[in-house]
């Protein structure tokens, strides 16, 4: 199995977070399903090879599309391999997919959509193809930064980083309204804004942001006491803590601190 990561386009980088590329020539190479946490961030997947299986929580398994946006706002998602399987992935940052794409945010929301529904098929067929043709890595990552580079000159928007990213850093408690105030804007304008730049309200971003500090706590401590893990990440009590888990990541915080088949974004 091979894993690498690249630079991200001085162009993209406002937007994009990450991206990389995986590479397994079999899925025991792969060690079973890894889990990923809801994290509200979209990922674009442009597959070269047989694409990977993939579950969303409570949903059956399903072969993703050769091209595919997933977003995760309320629902962990598991991915394996379904054969030999390569692809590159673009991770946003939690208002970058916005950028690239002509449809409200909230049309996303945790599922897995196929590309050519947001983008033309000619397009996607394009970008497919030339990832099809590529030698190497870096043809790879270069045929979908080209592609990037054109849907953002096609659908750039009014930038709203500011408003995320004040509620994404704010440790709980937060108050809605005294953010949207000190950022000079309403709180209905900051929620319709969410609605169609994130998909989600601000009030469930400042959960995902809580519930991912906590998780970077516990990966990085996973002996920690875990009321220590509650009440640093900004929960009221330990059963709020457990909840969000088991909604967020379908386990308890212990068995996440336990499972190294776990993935969590971490909070900027």
């Amino acid at each position: 199995m091979r894993y690498r990561e690249f630079p991200v386009d001085e162009a993209l980088a406002p937007y994009v977070r990450q991206i990389w590329l995986l590479e397994c020539d079999r899925p025991a190479a792969f060690g079973g399903p890894e889990r990923i946490v809801a994290d509200g961030v979209v990922e674009a997947i442009f597959h070269y090879r047989r694409p990977f299986r993939l579950q969303f929580a409570g949903a059956d398994v399903v072969s993703q599309p050769d091209s595919v946006l997933v977003s995760q706002i309320s629902r962990y998602v598991e991915i394996q391999p379904a054969g030999a399987g390569g692809f590159v992935s673009v991770r946003f940052h939690p208002w970058g997919a916005y950028h690239f794409v002509p449809v409200p945010m909230c049309v996303l929301g945790d599922r897995a959509t196929p590309a050519d529904e947001v983008w033309s098929r000619s397009d996607i067929r394009e970008v497919e193809d030339r990832l099809a043709m590529a030698a190497t890595d870096e043809d790879r990552v270069g045929a979908v930064t080209a592609f990037l580079r054109r849907r953002l000159d096609a659908h750039r928007k009014r930038d709203v980083s500011a408003l995320v990213r004040a509620l994404w850093r704010t440790p709980a408690p937060v108050r809605i309204d005294r953010i949207a105030g000190s950022l000079g804007v309403g709180q209905r304008r900051l929620e319709r804004t969410f609605a169609t730049a994130l998909g989600m309200t601000p009030k469930h971003l400042t959960r995902l942001a809580r519930f991912l500090r906590a998780c970077r706590r516990l990966r990085r401590a996973p002996h920690a006491r875990l009321t220590a893990v509650a009440h640093d990440a900004g929960f009221y009590d330990q059963a709020h803590f457990i909840h969000e888990f088991r909604t967020f990541a379908g386990m308890t915080p212990g068995e996440f601190a336990a499972s190294p088949r776990v993935s969590a974004l971490d909070v900027e």
